[in-house]
């Protein structure tokens, strides 16, 4: 079932900064954000893969935002978010800061929109700076 509002799940490794930047302006984009800690608490603990909470996501119709692209080619973790019509943005370097990540979000949020519209599954690699978002569709 898909969310009232379109949702991105912001992973711990993008952080509840971001999270908290985004929905500042949820008025001017029309989206909301949740942390991933809030909704999996369990994942602050080392575990095995990235297939279970891909699928309870997807199910609530949430897209994802990750600073970690390897969920994209981690043989059953890509199989999940084929599976489940995931959609997942990824930023193009796992180091970006918070204002790298933010600008790489602001700067490409209109095509970034765009293609989470479409559903899924796909994945956006997204850059803090002027290349556009490479789009693969799963």
């Amino acid at each position: 079932m898909a969310p009232l509002q379109p949702v991105l799940y912001v992973e711990n490794n993008v952080g509840l900064r971001f999270c908290r930047a985004f929905n500042e302006f949820t008025v001017n984009h029309n989206w909301g954000a949740v942390y991933q800690g809030h909704i999996h608490p369990g994942m602050q603990r080392a575990q095995h893969g990235d297939e279970w909470w891909i699928e309870d996501i997807s199910g609530k119709g949430y897209a994802i935002l990750t600073s970690d692209l390897a969920i994209a080619t981690t043989a059953s973790e890509r199989d999940a978010l084929r599976r489940c019509d995931a959609r997942l943005v990824g930023f193009a370097k796992g180091d970006y800061d918070g204002w790298e990540q933010m600008r790489a979000i602001t700067r490409h949020w209109d095509a970034i929109q765009e293609e989470l519209q479409k559903g899924g599954p796909v994945i956006l690699k997204v850059y803090a700076g002027p290349t556009p978002p490479e789009v693969e569709r799963l």
